[in-house]
């Protein structure tokens, strides 16, 4: 495990293999071992740098509410662990990450790939969206934050067929899961700049100079896939890849097309 310092915290990466360099921005209520099952193959023909967002993991930071502090963070391991354009790929929340960051600073990046982000998804929030919303933050008040992240898990792993992924996932990833609850409770407070990104103008992303891959599961919310739909109408440039079968938690639920998918994006 290595360490980088940036401005309040210090944040814990990891690389692996060698080659052009594939920075991966987990999502919420996770850390760095979320990519454990997808490492090796990606690292074929890569240096994959995977590290904790601030708050989480072994990145030890209070709970962050204000975004813009992980696009710095993304910026500084771009900077002083990639040192050349990066393909980036960043997942769910760790996707609205990333993209805020390619619109400030679209040199660091060789490629970005998205994956199931929920860019903007405030202003276009739906009805399971909102009572998702109101039933965490009234368990995470009766001091029952372990039911309240779960709520968020059930939620963001819902399958359109029904069901969730969260509740069919081995009893140690969800582990991971419940251990990084804080944090995620959190970005679900309102703040001007949160982890929904509604900050950052429709008209940057749409305009972004880098290459962008946007990757679906197809079992997932119908709210993410409405999310895509309406930045790729705007930027039809914008390459789709929809994973059959896959939740919001594509990696570990289809985890051989996801690589095949970021090969293609950042081959």
């Amino acid at each position: 495990m290595s360490q980088i310092e940036v401005v309040g915290a210090t944040l814990a990466y990891q690389t692996h293999g060698t080659g052009r360099p594939l920075v991966l921005v987990h999502g919420s209520a996770t850390d760095m071992r979320t990519w454990d099952g997808v490492v090796a193959p990606l690292s074929a023909d890569h240096r994959v740098v995977t590290y904790d967002r601030r708050g989480y993991g072994q990145s030890a930071h209070r709970p962050v509410r204000d975004h813009r502090l992980h696009g710095r963070d993304l910026e500084a391991v771009l900077e002083q662990v990639a040192h050349e354009p990066a393909d980036v790929l960043g997942w769910s929340s760790g996707g609205n990450i990333a993209l805020a960051l390619a619109v400030r600073r679209p040199e660091l990046f060789a490629s970005l790939t998205v994956v199931e982000a929920p860019f903007h998804g405030l202003r276009h929030a739906d009805r399971a969206v909102l009572a998702t919303l109101a039933r965490l933050k009234a368990l995470q008040l009766r001091g029952r934050p372990r039911e309240a992240a779960e709520v968020f898990l059930r939620f963001g792993s819902a399958l359109r067929s029904g069901g969730n992924a969260y509740d069919r996932l081995a009893g140690d990833v969800r582990q991971v899961l419940l251990e990084n609850a804080a944090p995620v409770l959190a970005e679900w407070d309102p703040h001007p700049f949160g982890v929904m990104h509604e900050h950052i103008p429709t008209r940057a992303v749409y305009g972004l100079s880098v290459p962008l891959t946007w990757i679906l599961g197809g079992e997932s919310s119908p709210w993410i896939a409405a999310l895509h739909r309406r930045v790729v109408t705007h930027r039809p440039a914008t390459r789709t890849v929809v994973i059959p079968g896959a939740s919001h938690l594509v990696h570990h639920d289809r985890p051989a097309e996801f690589v095949a998918a970021v090969q293609a994006a950042t081959s």
